[in-house]
């Protein structure tokens, strides 16, 4: 369990409240959880309110890593959970914490897991939310479905670590390709589309479908270089042998 634990990074997306960060890390530390990962933050480190909210958790803020996107936060990453209570055309088919946290036990050795929570104020963005595998919704009753910050994280590493103490059988799934070569295809296939002449707005219907669904993907790194290999083929394939068909029947 620790081992798959010490795989877990907290990713917090351009938190307001210094005091939130001193919450959350308080929270993780009660699960077990030492790695912070942070996307344009508050001035926080040797904030007051930090370091009280944070009691005797100061070594998980002295580790913790800035960056200034969430694409950058997640290099590295295999798994992304992102956590939100806001539905839309680009959020489907959530999970609860508990699910989630069965999926987590199920991820092979070696893979790294981002559990991700948006802005406290209006969450992240359909750009932000195209880089999860899986989003998560905690159930909460009543007509104003909001929790603070810490509240979120507590929730969700609480399930995680209940989870992974059950124990239980060991995957046995090849290991996945990191976010970055998902990206990396993402951006071959759109560039082949275009070299293509699609009608196709950038950030359109296509382009975030195919981000939807190359992440839902359990793709390896040998995968990924098939579809790779595919795409420099066919561009390679346009550029050269259809250039010369053209130039042919100009000379004829």
């Amino acid at each position: 369990m620790k081992k798959t634990l010490e795989r877990i990074h907290i990713v917090l997306v351009e938190p307001k409240n210094a005091g939130n960060i001193g919450s959350v890390v308080r929270a993780m530390k009660n699960m077990g959880l030492s790695s912070l990962r942070l996307v344009n933050p508050v001035p926080f480190r040797d904030e007051v309110e930090q370091r009280k909210m944070g009691y005797r958790s100061q070594e998980i803020i002295t580790a913790s890593k800035e960056f200034p996107t969430l694409s950058e936060a997640l290099q590295g990453i295999s798994h992304v959970f992102l956590a939100t209570a806001k539905q839309g055309k680009w959020k489907k088919d959530f999970l609860s914490p508990a699910l989630a946290a069965e999926r987590i036990a199920e991820i092979s050795s070696g893979e790294e897991i981002a559990l991700v929570f948006g802005r406290e104020d209006k969450g992240v963005t359909t750009d932000e939310s195209q880089l999860a595998n899986y989003f998560v919704r905690i159930p909460m009753a009543g007509g104003y479905p909001s929790l603070n910050l810490s509240q979120a994280v507590m929730v969700f590493t609480y399930e995680v670590y209940k989870t992974l103490s059950a124990g239980g059988p060991v995957s046995e799934l090849p290991r996945m390709a990191e976010k970055k070569a998902f990206e990396r295809l993402t951006d071959n296939i759109w560039d082949l589309m275009k070299s293509l002449e699609v009608r196709e707005p950038e950030k359109g219907l296509f382009h975030r479908s195919l981000k939807r669904a190359l992440n839902r993907t359990r793709w390896t790194n040998a995968d990924v270089a098939v579809f790779d290999r595919f795409c420099k083929q066919v561009r390679w394939f346009t550029e050269n042998r259809c250039r010369t068909k053209d130039d042919k029947g100009e000379k004829a």
